[in-house]
Order: C-alpha cells, then sequence, then structure tokens
C-alpha cells in the first residue's frame, strides 16, 4: 500500500500565512490549529509562535486595560502548559 504524503494547504505557507497572521491574527491561530496534522514538527512551532505573538499584539491594541491583563495571563498559562506537554512527548507512547 501507498502512504498518502499528506499536502499543506497554500494558506500554511510561511509568505501567505504571515500576511493572515499580519493581518487577522485569532484567525491564523486557528488556522494553526485546524490544519495541526497537515503541517510538520517545525512548521507548526513557527507558525503557532508567530500567530502568538501577533494575537497579543492584536489583543494589546483593542481590549482596555484590565481585560488585557486576564487574556494575557489566560493565554500565558496555556502556551506553558501546550510546550511543556509538546516538550513531554504530546501524549504519544513510544
Amino acid at each position: 500500500m501507498e502512504d498518502k504524503e499528506i499536502k499543506t494547504p497554500s494558506y500554511m505557507k510561511n509568505v501567505p500565512f504571515f500576511f493572515i497572521a499580519a493581518l487577522f491574527a485569532p484567525v491564523a491561530m486557528l488556522l494553526v490549529f485546524l490544519n495541526w496534522n497537515k503541517l510538520t514538527s517545525q512548521m507548526r512551532s513557527n507558525h503557532l509562535t508567530f500567530s502568538i505573538l501577533m494575537t497579543l499584539l492584536y489583543i494589546s491594541k483593542i481590549l482596555p486595560d484590565g481585560t488585557f491583563k486576564t487574556v494575557f495571563s489566560a493565554l500565558t498559562i496555556t502556551l506553558i502548559i501546550f510546550v511543556t506537554y509538546i516538550f513531554f512527548g504530546g501524549g504519544r507512547k513510544k
């Protein structure tokens, strides 16, 4: 049997994705999670990091100060848990 190679969507390539992230930061983060299995591990980490940074910039300009602190804390905790999960193997049995 032939293994089917999963093709990366054109909008998830580096240049189009970075334009999407710059213009619509929260949508870019959603796209990373929706296309998680189609991306290589290097693309995942690059795209996720860039989309998180752009989302934080996006949030900091729109939300009031009190709300920003709450959202920033929640995103930071989520990011720490996510990175820890990946560091310890992502739940895969070896």
